[in-house]
């Protein structure tokens, strides 16, 4: 490594410990929140939607997105909404003054680095079937993640700002509980169950625009959509599509949507997104890269939810509306990308290992979920979650 490498990453350490240990001296404001998601590129998910609740119920809130998209500080400013780039002096004061981050994957999306003394929600993105955080790394990463070596424990011990610090993790039952306090390595009290933010979205009486447009030119159809959770290998260059192999015929695929008066979305994940589906039918809906402002919303006028192993599953469970699981891969999925934290086959909702199979169930009568299985991974079905959390961070916080 070249001296001035070495020299650079050196002042680096210096420079981060001392903002580190700096800011214990200064003094943080209850009513001043922050708010960020997704790397900082993304302007969705939990955060966004309690974001937004504090602005339109709570102006005693000082809340403020922060972003390091140039696109979503624009469209933020235009809407007169709080917003400021992450390394901004706004950012970076509110990041050192606020009471109360927000974060949907990693603090880096709200200057994690300044946050020292803040108390941070991990509203987080999924309730999981996959492990994640603490266990995905632990699967990855092998015996070394438990029991690190003496070089590990003495970059941990110099790097404070480096530790994932957690104050609260939200669920939407308790069927979860143990899962996070794994992941997150965290006691029960961090674990709030109050739901999620996003999920208040799905009792919105607001419509997007293509499912009107949609709606228009077919008036009496059911409205499909499939949304896969990613593969690790879609970050490498090798997107994944579901109408790839796995016995997919798209005559008898068309033939279905005509014969059921079907409209079929699909919603693949934005690590896939790289990925070209060649469909062409009018029944045929690409939305991957659609315009879909509030994903919920959307998905809230649909009729039959289809995925494999993403969280959106129980989420759904909610519209009390027929899920159909498509585990087309599924002993490859639990060998080389993430266990699952139990037993796939308990779900309820009929599950197919191929197209043909797929396109027989959606051929017949499809039901909804049973009271027992919302109750099981859902503790409230009211559309109030992201109230629930305010008050809890009131009366914990504050």
């Amino acid at each position: 490594m070249k001296k001035t490498n070495i020299l650079l990453r050196v002042l680096t350490y210096i420079y981060e410990l001392s903002v580190w240990a700096l800011q214990v001296f200064i003094p943080r404001h209850k009513r001043k929140w922050i708010f960020g998601a997704w790397f900082g590129q993304k302007y969705s998910d939990n955060s966004r939607s309690m974001y937004e609740y504090v602005l339109q119920n709570h102006p005693e809130i000082n809340a403020l997105w922060v972003t390091k998209n140039k696109d979503i500080y624009n469209r933020l400013k235009s809407e007169n909404k709080p917003v400021a780039m992450d390394m901004s002096l706004k950012g970076i004061f509110h990041a050192l003054t606020s009471k109360v981050a927000f974060v949907t994957v990693v603090p880096k999306e709200v200057n994690g680095l300044w946050l020292h003394g803040a108390k941070i929600v991990w509203l987080w993105h999924g309730m999981p079937m996959k492990y994640i955080e603490a266990d995905e790394r632990r699967f990855v990463e092998g015996p070394s993640f438990d029991t690190p070596g003496f070089i590990k424990k003495i970059k941990k011990a110099l790097h404070p700002f480096s530790k994932r610090k957690v104050d609260s993790v939200l669920i939407t039952g308790d069927f979860f509980s143990p899962f996070f306090q794994s992941s997150f390595q965290v006691g029960p009290e961090k674990i709030w169950n109050d739901g999620y933010p996003r999920n208040d979205e799905l009792f919105s009486k607001e419509q997007d625009d293509i499912v009107v447009h949609y709606r228009n030119q077919f008036p009496n159809a059911k409205f499909i959509i499939f949304m896969p959770t990613h593969r690790l290998h879609g970050l490498s260059g090798k997107p994944f599509s579901p109408f790839e192999g796995n016995e997919f015929d798209s005559v008898k695929f068309f033939e279905l949507l005509e014969e059921k008066d079907y409209v079929f979305f699909y919603k693949g994940h934005f690590y896939d997104s790289g990925v070209s589906i060649q469909l062409n039918h009018p029944r045929f809906v690409d939305v991957t890269h659609s315009n879909i402002d509030v994903l919920y919303r959307f998905v809230k006028d649909m009729d039959i939810l289809i995925t494999d192993y993403s969280s959106i599953y129980f989420d759904y469970l909610l519209l009390k509306r027929p899920i159909v699981l498509t585990p087309f891969d599924y002993q490859e999925y639990i060998k080389s990308e993430r266990p699952l934290y139990f037993d796939y086959f308990s779900l309820e909702a009929p599950k197919a290992s191929n197209w043909k199979e797929l396109i027989s169930i959606l051929r017949g009568n499809l039901s909804g979920p049973s009271t027992e299985e919302v109750e099981k991974y859902l503790s409230y079905k009211d559309g109030n979650s992201s109230e629930r959390i305010f008050e809890h961070i009131q009366n914990t916080f504050q």
